[in-house]
């Protein structure tokens, strides 16, 4: 606040895009409401209702990417006015304290009140937005614990997605709804906990939400478990997933590709969506199934779907080169040329030792030929000896045929549907699974820059709990403004252009929610006192911040009515 005279003064509020956050938060989503719905105010709470509480620190984690604790109070109180405006209630000093941000964890962390919030805020989105509900992803991560307590049940260590495998961690499961990668349900589990058994329990949460029957639920691998796969065939929905290489897979694939490389079965080119790109080949083949579904043992018919896919296959060709360009290095080297300093073998069996270690170590067997010889120097007119096999130094030969036939068999995956031909083509399957970013991105948008949910620095579960299912609140936020802009700009043709700073004429039609909120800053009202004459004045808004808010359908005057007495 800057005092001019005794009488006059003048404060500014940065609002940036406060107003666009809050406004989705309470009136598209409606959090305060159904959250305080299921956990009414108690008589001794004053000030902002829980609900309320909530929806303002989302709005601190989105305009300033952490969900740290100490900052809000601050922050809010330097936005006083506009606060008090976009949430119809003057803004107490305890309101957003440590103490009330710690009581949003801590019920957020009670399943008695997570899964009807969560139930209710994916219906809600459902009718709002009018999203149809066909295909479903669920894939789940890790993060990674920094500050956890050691005799704690959720904080343990598992196989890891971070970069730091040591630490105890914590396990999300996620699920989301195509086309946008919607959040619908979130699980936080023991880091050491197994994937295999948290889709079922997930599936039936989610048959509570949306439609009971008739989704295609898509995972990678783990989800692939033949229970996961009975559970859905009995309870009339679909899946679509690459099959794990266990048990009698491997063999069962390796024929399923010999037959496509060999000419035995006929290839089917697979297109992508633009009906010209080449993504791969592959067939189709049914095979029998029995499992035990929900009421009993069940038999079913399943579509097994062999595919190369291009990319995979360049991919993996780079990486077998790679291998054998550092086993011939490394073999090479076993046997130096004579010098000082210079270890040489000087019995055969352990030569062969260290050659067999590097064939197995960059996984080349068959595909080198290694020759070890023994020479005998030889001394005056007398020539050296040379017997094969027995002079130690190696010499290294690729084995070109094998490499070649190797590599025909690269590149092929095997996937497994219970849809039919009608429904979900071979073509159509490896669109819908390549569409798997739609779940990563919800990774990314959580352990990023944004919401920051790895590294945690957390001592109590509930808090864990609790945090990781308020920025997977945040998450929706960000899928829905950003789903909602890009459906309108191809309803309407058209583009954004003055998004990316520097690039003033460069126009998207598909603009990330991390730019549009960065459009909105700065965004500052001044605030003039007068003895008691108040005037405010706002920022004007430029023509893409008024163009975003139009796309969104939110009001044109959202911004101005921070110039009014809220009251």
């Amino acid at each position: 606040m800057t005092t001019i005279a005794s009488s006059v003064s003048i404060t500014d509020e940065r609002v940036d895009d406060i107003p666009l956050l809050i406004h989705t938060m309470t009136q598209q989503l409606g959090f305060p409401t159904l959250l305080d719905g299921l956990c009414p105010r108690h008589g001794n709470w004053l000030g902002l209702s829980l609900g309320h509480v909530m929806v303002t620190w989302l709005a601190h984690i989105l305009s300033e990417c952490t969900h740290t604790m100490s900052p809000v109070r601050d922050w809010a109180n330097d936005r006083q006015h506009t606060l008090a405006c976009l949430l119809s209630q003057e803004l107490r000093e305890t309101d957003l304290s440590d103490d009330r941000l710690a009581e949003v964890l801590r019920i957020l962390g009670r399943d008695a009140v997570w899964h009807p919030l969560e139930q209710a805020v994916t219906q809600r989105t459902i009718r709002v937005y009018r999203l149809p509900q066909r295909r479903v992803r669920l894939d789940t991560t890790t993060a990674s614990i920094h500050s956890g307590n050691g005799a704690s049940v959720l904080f343990q260590c598992g196989h890891s997605k971070d970069p730091r495998p040591d630490l105890p961690q914590l396990k999300a499961m996620l699920a989301t709804l195509d086309p946008l990668g919607l959040l619908l349900a979130a699980d936080v589990v023991a880091g050491q906990r197994a994937e295999d058994g948290l889709y079922v329990p997930m599936i039936d949460r989610l048959r509570a939400v949306l439609d009971a029957q008739g989704l295609l639920y898509i995972g990678d691998c783990k989800v692939s478990a033949l229970a996961t796969r009975a559970h859905l065939q009995a309870t009339h929905n679909y899946y679509l997933m690459p099959l794990a290489q266990v048990g009698t897979l491997p063999a069962e694939m390796e024929a399923w590709v010999t037959a496509a490389v060999t000419g035995q079965v006929r290839l089917t080119t697979i297109l992508d969506t633009d009906g010209q790109t080449v993504l791969g080949e592959g067939y189709e083949r049914s095979r029998s199934q029995e499992g035990r579904g929900p009421t009993g043992p069940i038999r079913w018919m399943e579509r097994v779907l062999v595919v190369r896919s291009e990319a995979f296959a360049a991919a993996a060709q780079r990486g077998l080169r790679q291998c054998l360009n550092k086993a011939q290095a490394a073999l090479e080297a076993l046997t130096p040329p004579p010098g000082r300093g210079r270890r040489q073998f000087t019995e055969t069996a352990p030569l062969r030792e260290a050659v067999q270690a590097i064939l197995t170590q960059y996984k080349v067997e068959g595909l080198l030929t290694i020759d070890l010889q023994r020479s005998i120097r030889a001394y005056g007119d007398r020539p050296a000896r040379v017997e094969k096999c027995h002079r130690y130094a190696v010499h290294v030969q690729r084995d070109t045929p094998a490499i070649e036939r190797l590599e025909r068999t690269l590149g092929w995956r095997v996937y497994a549907t219970n849809t039919l031909r009608r429904g979900l083509t071979l073509t159509q399957a490896v669109q819908a699974y390549r569409d798997e970013y739609l779940v990563e991105r919800n990774f990314a948008r959580l352990k990023g820059r944004l919401l920051a949910l790895a590294p945690l620095w957390l001592t109590r579960e509930d808090h864990a709990i609790g945090l990781t299912r308020l920025l997977t609140l945040a998450a929706r936020v960000l899928a829905l403004v950003e789903y909602q802009v890009r459906q309108q700009l191809a309803n309407t043709q058209r583009t954004l252009v003055g998004l990316y700073p520097g690039q003033a004429t460069r126009a998207t039609d598909q603009p990330t929610t991390e730019r549009l909120l960065l459009a909105f800053k700065p965004i500052t009202l001044t605030i003039l006192r007068k003895g008691n004459k108040i005037e405010r004045h706002l920022t004007p808004l430029s023509n893409l911040q008024k163009s975003i808010l139009k796309l969104l359908g939110y009001p044109h005057d959202l911004y101005d009515r921070l110039t009014m007495d809220f009251g």
